[in-house]
């Protein structure tokens, strides 16, 4: 067997975890990592810009804002997901990768392969959904009763 070369420490706390399913892990971030670089690099500058002749027509301005917009929000999503690969890559580095940052309990190596940057075990990660969805509700409650109450 090969040895690992990604950089652990000798005591680490995510000790459920074997070093080749983290070496898996690390690989799968890495090539997830350098693929949304790549794509962000390509990204086009010009789909932000709008040309002279198409401010010309509203529908086409409004169609080039629209899509612009939509390339913004994807580009921005792939920022977002950038940042949590490295902080699981700095996370296996300081052998805390694979532990739950809510309830400290170890995250199912299942669980990490089907989402690598997931940050909870899959019990807090429910609880944080359903406390999430109760206050939508009451947010949007709250906003009905106050327009109600015009």
């Amino acid at each position: 067997m090969s040895k690992i070369n990604i950089p652990m420490p000798d005591k680490r706390d995510n000790k459920h975890l074997k070093k080749r399913q983290i070496k898996t892990l690390w690989d799968g971030l890495i090539n997830w990592k350098n693929d949304l670089e790549t794509s962000l690099m390509e990204c086009d500058t010009q789909h932000y810009c709008l040309d002279t002749n198409e401010l010309a027509d509203p529908i086409d301005e409004a169609s080039v804002n629209s899509e612009a917009q939509k390339m913004l929000k994807l580009r921005n999503r792939d920022i977002f997901l950038l940042r949590k690969i490295n902080k699981s890559m700095e996370r296996i580095k300081e052998g805390t990768y694979g532990l739950c940052g809510e309830c400290g309990m170890e995250i199912a190596f299942e669980r990490l392969l089907a989402r690598p940057v997931a940050d909870f075990c899959i019990s807090c990660k429910e609880e944080n959904e359903i406390q999430e969805r109760q206050r939508k509700k009451i947010s949007k409650s709250a906003g009905r009763t106050f327009a109600n109450a015009r």
